[in-house]
């Protein structure tokens, strides 16, 4: 049940036509409503889209070679704010959608234009028909220079779309909507975006706005996303469904990411590079404040699906905690500057469960962890459903004042194959910052970790807390070890050793580190162990 890396993007190639519309009528995100309830109300009716055999038997470099020219692009010649680039069906993008331009309230379809692309090597036989509509769609701006309008944003495949902030390469792919993801036995149902509303922005517009229509077998619905790129990219999601028939599981807000193996991984596969994942975290902010943050892991040819009961959350965000170059050593692919994404729910998110299932992969190339949001009670058929949520696309999160988790670490003890050994790094901050003054670190003396273990019959053995603070100083980026600019931060080493059972599976773990009130002073390290 893995899942593909949703966008092989086209390269960042160039060039300019005029983009075809026909006639214009009305538009507003209402009328979209409107026709996604009605379309809901019928028996659904596959996409008429047909695309040629031609372009359908592309290979990938055959389609790789496919480039639109960047000058081409939509608003690009009026020099608005931002400009859209169109994406060639054909390979496995076979699936194409309808857009329309919106100007002062008025929507009209952008025919398919040949010209606007370069096919390079391509030698397209004679009397092939036209694609009848483009795969999919990029926005650009100037998000990193002046001198460059930088991509942004992307939707292609599905409901699958991708944003990155302010010097940051693409990472994980949200979706609008998900439907059966990850449940053993149950087919996945994957609703398309299939026909998207451009508004042309003013010349002055820091956002852009885009209005969606999904489709699919069991639902149909309408979306609008405002997007407002920067050092944080952010996207607004407003958003009604209708379901057509039952559905076993219903995911809102959606992420696809990828993890293959990181520092806890065992056995980790033959590769040069110590890790290579797009996130290594879950927080959660609980509808308290309380900040639980679960590693992601995989584990050989296993599934792993954990389920989180939530009421009115704050927060939760999938992470690229560690930003350590000597931890991925891929210049390349460029996994320590990766995107991590917050979803910050506004309505329709009071009560549900926040399932995170990570599947077992064999290389990077497949999207293995599915996180989504399933509300409860579940969706009634016919009876639609608002909702709106707030996505922000950021290097990482602001400081929360408490202690955050690191790394975490699992092995034996030395010659005691039977017992479990869990180190979990804490620090505080979590990165480096500018000194101000001498450096402050708190006093640990009364701090201590305390661990959960769900079951009864694993015996914990041992619990204790070591200070790495000064080791860690060499930890500073550039190799620049103790620094008078920089405040290394705080490392507080927690560790246990328990002896399960020799029939034991799985472990459900917790540690968190509190003061001698019995305060919390960190971060809930939350841990599903598996043998």
């Amino acid at each position: 049940m893995h899942l593909p890396r949703r966008f092989s993007l086209l390269g960042c190639a160039v060039l300019v036509s005029t983009v075809g519309l026909a006639a214009a009528e009305d538009f507003s995100f209402d009328t979209l409503r409107a026709k996604a309830r009605k379309m809901a109300a019928e028996p659904y009716a596959a996409p008429k889209l047909e695309l040629a055999d031609f372009w359908k038997k592309l290979t990938y470099d055959q389609h790789r070679d496919i480039r639109f020219k960047m000058e081409s692009g939509l608003w690009a010649e009026e020099k608005e704010p931002f400009s859209i680039d169109f994406f060639h069906p054909g390979w496995t993008a076979k699936k194409m959608v309808t857009i329309h331009e919106v100007v002062d309230g008025k929507a009209g379809p952008l025919v398919f234009d040949q010209k606007l692309f370069d096919y390079g090597k391509q030698k397209i036989p004679a009397g092939t028909p036209s694609p009848q509509g483009y795969a999919g769609w990029r926005a650009r701006t100037h998000l990193n220079t002046a001198d460059y309008m930088d991509e942004f944003l992307v939707f292609m495949g599905a409901s699958y779309f991708r944003a990155i902030p302010k010097d940051a390469p693409y990472g994980l792919s949200a979706r609008g909507l998900s439907i059966n993801s990850g449940l053993p036995g149950v087919p996945e149902e994957f609703p398309d975006f299939s026909e998207f509303y451009l508004e042309k922005p003013a010349m002055d517009s820091k956002s852009m706005r885009v209005s969606a229509l999904l489709t699919g077998e069991s639902v149909a619905g309408a979306y609008q996303f405002t997007i407002t790129p920067g050092v944080e990219t952010v996207v607004e999601v407003t958003a009604e469904l209708t379901l057509r028939r039952p559905v076993a599981q219903l995911g809102l807000a959606p992420f696809s990411s990828m993890y293959w193996f990181g520092e806890g991984t065992h056995p980790k596969p033959l590769d040069f590079r110590p890790e290579v994942h797009d996130n290594d975290g879950l927080l959660m902010e609980l509808g308290s404040g309380n900040l639980h943050y679960r590693p992601l892991e995989t584990t050989k040819d296993q599934f792993r699906h954990c389920v989180f009961t939530m009421e009115k959350p704050r927060s939760w965000s999938l992470l690229q905690r560690d930003r350590s170059f000597a931890s991925y050593q891929d210049p390349e692919a460029l996994y320590h500057n990766r995107p991590s994404v917050r979803v910050e729910p506004v309505e329709g998110f009071d009560f549900g469960k926040l399932h995170l299932i990570e599947m077992p992969t064999k290389d990077e190339t497949d999207d293995n962890v599915i996180l989504l949001w399933e509300p409860t009670p579940g969706l009634e058929v016919g009876k639609p459903y608002k909702f709106h949520y707030r996505l922000r696309w950021m290097r990482d999160p602001k400081p929360s004042g408490i202690f955050t988790v690191r790394a975490t670490r699992h092995g034996t003890p030395v010659q005691k194959p039977d017992q479990v050994l869990m180190a979990i790094d804490f620090a505080k901050p979590l990165n480096p910052e500018l000194k101000v003054g001498d450096p402050k670190w708190d006093d640990i003396s009364k701090l201590k970790p305390v661990v959960t273990i769900n079951q009864k019959s694993v015996k914990l053995l041992h619990v204790g807390l070591s200070d790495l603070s000064m080791p860690n100083v060499d930890d500073l980026p550039a190799g620049l070890g103790r620094s008078d600019k920089l405040h290394m931060p705080q490392v507080l080493r927690a560790f246990f050793v328990c002896e399960p059972p020799k029939d034991l599976a799985d472990m459900d773990m917790t540690c968190e580190l509190q003061d001698e009130t019995g305060k919390c002073v960190s971060e809930r390290w939350v841990y599903l162990w598996k043998k």
